[in-house]
């Protein structure tokens, strides 16, 4: 028969279950600090992006200043630039005159059909008071015989 020894057993487990705590805990730390570096990075993506954008938003400005101020006498660098700039001004300007041609045409519309249901109700009045007339006269006539 195989003798066991319980005593030894139970110290080898507590002596195992210790070093699995102590790995535990310190893979619990581990795992906090990588979630902080994660933190961190993310933190710091954001504030690029943001400084990305603040950046795009000086450049643009940039180029406006420099395009109101040089676009009749460009650099010959910038030329084509301010050359395609200066057409798609161009084309907002001519696409924005046909948006209040068409509004004008559309309010001028609205106007004669608003004139035209005018008219037609001044022609239904009069109608109507004929009728009412008509009525009446011949209820009176009615009355006197």
């Amino acid at each position: 028969m195989v003798s066991f020894d319980f005593d030894r057993f139970k110290e080898k487990a507590l002596a195992t279950a210790g070093r699995v705590a102590d790995k535990s805990v310190g893979i619990a730390r581990a795992a906090g600090d990588k979630a902080k570096l994660v933190g961190r990075i993310t933190k710091l993506k954001t504030e690029i992006a943001m400084e990305k954008d603040s950046v795009r938003k000086t450049f643009a400005d940039i180029g406006k200043l420099y395009y109101e101020k040089y676009r009749e006498n460009p650099d010959p660098d910038m030329a084509q630039a301010v050359a395609e700039a200066t057409l798609s001004l161009d084309v907002i300007e001519a696409k924005k005159k046909d948006v209040d041609a068409l509004k004008k045409e559309l309010a001028d519309d609205f106007g004669e059909a608003a004139d035209d249901v005018k008219d037609k109700a001044t022609d239904l009045k009069d109608d109507i008071d004929e009728v009412v007339e008509e009525v009446v006269e011949h209820v009176k006539g009615d009355d006197e015989n």
